[in-house]
């Protein structure tokens, strides 16, 4: 008896209408509808994405300088924390391995931290890596959110423009009064001041920013869609 099957016969356990279809492709009937290509868009998406973007101009520009110079801050906070890590390493060395005195490695360590922290104040504002609790905003409609967002960013460029402010007032007192820091190595203390107008003054760019963005409908209050919530 010969294995070979027939051109007509089939398989057992394929269906009964593979006979009559056209094309393997389409072997099995179904009621249910061919998956589509693409995945579908959801309709608040889709309503999102229509949104019309403003024209571009010179607040463009402005926009992207002062993120340009978070994104150098940023840049600048990571470099001095890495500084400052390998600057503790060298002291560990120096202290427990060659039981040899350290001079400056503690208080430049403390000053790159402190430093590090106030240069890297407008790069967290750009990437939004500030402590957030928008649960207020979520339960607001979209002019009361709008209006509570301009109040912040108000806030925002205020408190930073008074530190700053202040900030700068401290450098000018210690650069003319010879302030220096009561250690063998005597560091000016201008220098490790002037990261709190720097910092701050750069925050407040970011925050201004921010806020010709919200105005000019850049972008939306608190990063929420207006049909949020």
């Amino acid at each position: 008896m010969s294995n070979a099957m027939s051109p007509h016969t089939l398989p057992i356990d394929l269906p009964d209408d593979f006979a009559q279809t056209a094309s393997a492709s389409h072997s099995v009937k179904s009621d249910m509808p061919p998956p589509p290509d693409v995945e579908p868009i959801d309709p608040q998406d889709a309503h999102h994405m229509e949104r019309p973007m403003p024209p571009k101009g010179p607040i463009d520009t402005i926009i992207a300088v002062i993120h340009f110079a978070s994104r150098v801050c940023g840049v600048l906070s990571a470099t001095m924390f890495a500084v400052a890590m390998l600057i503790i390493c060298q002291l560990v060395f120096m202290r427990y391995v060659l039981n040899d005195s350290t001079v400056w490695q503690t208080e430049a360590v403390i000053f790159l931290m402190i430093g590090a922290t106030l240069v890297g104040l407008p790069y967290v504002q750009l990437i939004r890596g500030h402590v957030n609790v928008d649960l207020l905003p979520l339960y607001l409609k979209s002019g009361a959110r709008m209006a509570l967002a301009i109040v912040t960013l108000l806030s925002g460029m205020a408190i930073s423009a008074l530190f700053g402010f202040y900030g700068f007032e401290l450098v000018i007192e210690a650069f003319d009064g010879g302030w220096l820091t009561e250690t063998i190595w005597a560091v000016p203390l201008w220098k490790p001041f002037s990261a709190l107008p720097i910092g701050f003054g750069l925050l407040f760019m970011q925050f201004l920013a921010d806020f010709l963005a919200l105005i000019t409908r850049r972008s939306t209050p608190f990063d929420l869609r207006d049909d949020a919530f």
